[in-house]
């Protein structure tokens, strides 16, 4: 598979994950030219990983929350927060991550959601173990 291609399935996977849409072309562009960095080229074990992910979406947040807990120095956490990075500062997202008004029960949802997060690190850290 050409890294062209596979480069734009993971940003597309990203964009997903947090979006639920593709990226657009510039988004995607832009994450191409940012992980030929040396800092993010992935290892074979790290290639097989992303691959894992990508055939598997529900696998993204688990990922997503292992690495960003146990180990955020991780490649693949590197290459996520680009591809997060790019879609935060997109105008196209902008209704999306721009700050809202939330009622004081929000902060219960907050509360469940790290919760919520606290388990997913645990599962994906037992998906990291595999590769």
């Amino acid at each position: 598979m050409s890294e062209l291609l596979l480069s734009r399935m993971e940003m597309n996977c990203y964009a997903r994950y947090l979006l639920n849409q593709q990226a657009d072309e510039q988004s995607l562009a832009l994450f191409e030219r940012a992980i030929q960095h040396e800092a993010t080229i992935l290892t074979t074990k790290e290639e097989s990983l992303l691959q894992f992910m990508l055939n598997n979406s529900w696998s993204v947040s688990l990922i997503d929350a292992a690495t960003g807990l146990f180990s955020p120095k991780h490649k693949l956490r590197k290459r996520m927060i680009i591809a997060f990075a790019i879609l935060e500062t997109n105008p196209l997202y902008f209704d999306f991550f721009h700050p809202k008004q939330f009622s004081f029960f929000y902060l219960l949802n907050l509360t469940m959601r790290g919760f919520v997060f606290g388990i997913k690190a645990i599962a994906g850290s037992i998906i990291l173990l595999f590769f």
